[in-house]
């Protein structure tokens, strides 16, 4: 049952989700915008996004220094750092510059990504932790929802797309009042964060440790490890360029304006909300691999229906991709936190962001190389093949539905129910 404490903790997470998905659903929605203004083709465009995700560097640094420091002061740190790249932004000179204060900001974005879900599955019941990953998108879709309301700004002039980062500075102040009033994890702070002090956040496991679920490192199990960042690797070869790409391709291929691409994404996007809803409610009360992998195979048919047809069949994709993929966000959302142990879950997110980041990069680079006057469609339907393949590797998973996180990784110990 949610007390009055998960309550206030979930309220404030959500506020810093909304800020998180602001600043981080800026570039996505500008970049094509920011290349007109500046100069670049989609080819420059994909690689500087393929540039940005290196970022991924400083998101490991962030999410390890929390399995060290907490997760309270390093999600201050990294909304109010990622604050400032926006501000800087706006105003930069070139795309050169757009890109470097960009991969600062979507590094520290993508940490407080990670963190936010990690003190949400340290905090709940066993039975409300799908849950309450899954409410944390919704302001985080809200956030980047803003950034489209907002979009209708640009048509103000060929520069104008520099007021949507100016909200850095309303960012920055949020952040700094909502973390003042957040408490630490009780989970970590019931371990000692002095036991986390090996290299890259793993150890060797010794001759007299058990091999029950594969080899161990530090409480790690490294056949998870390995299923989920192979899960994060197919899943973002297809899924960055579709959500990077999209404004390009609804821009230059359907020759849509700001306006109707924001009244677009708002209309198709917002049902995601539903997917979320029901995934939250599957992967509490079922199974979060079931969740994971029906919503795998709706977010690859969706979206390869959005970038194959135009008219009706276009929305109908997109509305398909963003409703039943939404399944995803609570599922395999809960899986990456409670699969590994409290002093390794803060790295160990790092890492998957790292593999997350790696699929990234390949599949805009693919983009890049590959299409060619906007033809999406073939390449969009290859690169599918990745989720769909993540959809039957899942099932490699154990179970984690009901099951309370020390029982998931037995080298924690339990938290002091006070």
């Amino acid at each position: 049952r949610i007390t009055q404490r998960d309550a206030t903790i979930l309220g404030l997470c959500a506020t810093l989700s909304l800020i998180a998905g602001f600043l981080g659903g800026l570039i996505g929605q500008t970049m094509a915008f920011i290349a007109k203004d500046l100069g670049g083709d989609t080819d420059v465009q994909a690689t500087a996004f393929a540039i940005i995700r290196v970022g991924a560097v400083l998101t490991f640094v962030a999410t390890a220094l929390a399995d060290r420091r907490g997760r309270r002061p390093v999600l201050k740190w990294t909304l109010v750092g990622a604050s400032v790249a926006a501000l800087v932004t706006a105003l930069a000179p070139s795309l050169t510059v757009v890109t470097g204060s960009q991969l600062v900001c979507r590094g520290l974005v993508a940490a407080s990504a990670y963190l936010i879900p990690i003190v949400c599955s340290e905090e709940l019941p066993a039975r409300s932790r799908a849950y309450a990953i899954g409410l944390m998108s919704l302001p985080g879709a809200l956030g980047v929802g803003i950034v489209l309301w907002l979009l209708p700004l640009i048509n103000l002039g060929p520069s104008a797309w520099r007021l949507l980062y100016l909200f850095g500075a309303v960012t920055l102040i949020a952040t700094w009042k909502t973390v003042a009033r957040l408490p630490e994890s009780r989970r970590f702070e019931s371990v000692d964060p002095l036991a986390a002090t090996e290299p890259a956040g793993f150890r060797a496991k010794s001759s007299a440790e058990p091999e029950s679920e594969g080899e161990r490192w530090s409480g790690v199990v490294i056949s998870r490890f390995l299923v989920l960042a192979l899960t994060m690797v197919l899943l973002n070869v297809f899924a960055a360029p579709v959500q990077q790409m999209q404004t390009d391709y609804l821009s230059n291929t359907r020759q849509m304006g700001p306006a109707l691409i924001a009244l677009f994404m708002l209309a198709t996007n917002s049902w995601g909300f539903v997917g979320v809803a029901l995934g939250a409610r599957m992967a509490d009360r079922s199974s979060r691999r079931l969740a994971t992998a029906i919503g795998m195979v709706g977010f690859a048919i969706g979206n390869t229906l959005l970038f194959t047809f135009g008219g009706p069949l276009m929305w109908v994709g997109s509305l398909i991709g963003s409703a039943v993929g939404g399944l995803i966000v609570p599922s395999l959302g809960a899986l990456l936190p409670e699969l590994f142990p409290t002093l390794r879950r803060g790295a160990a997110n790092g890492l998957m962001n790292g593999a997350a980041v790696c699929g990234s990069i390949l599949g805009l680079l693919i983009v890049a190389r590959s299409v060619s006057d906007g033809h999406y469609a073939p390449t969009v339907a290859m690169l599918a093949l990745g989720p769909l393949i993540v959809a039957a590797l899942v099932w490699a998973l154990p179970e984690t539905a009901g099951v309370e996180l020390e029982e998931l990784n037995p080298s924690d110990s339990a938290p002091d129910p006070a």
